[in-house]
């Protein structure tokens, strides 16, 4: 019973740091990481709403991203080595 209580804690613990809102170093500029933005809603065309929203999140950064039929809104800090 220990052992399987251990697994499942191992388990939980990797799907949090590869879950997806886990931080990721911005490709071309090393010292930004990026996440997905928890609160904004809907399709992301305009970055200022973007950063808006990421801003009041605690990110000082903000920015549309992806393809035409996927495009969230991402938000962006410097990355804590």
């Amino acid at each position: 019973m220990k052992s399987s209580m251990q697994f499942i804690s191992t388990l939980f613990f990797l799907f949090l740091l590869v879950g997806p809102g886990v931080m990721k170093m911005v490709e071309g500029q090393p010292q930004m990481c990026e996440a997905e933005s928890i609160n904004f809603t809907g399709y992301c065309v305009k970055w200022r709403t973007c950063k808006r929203v990421c801003m009041s999140e605690g990110f000082p950064d903000g920015k549309c991203k992806g393809d035409l039929f996927s495009r969230k809104c991402m938000c962006r800090k410097p990355c804590a080595m």
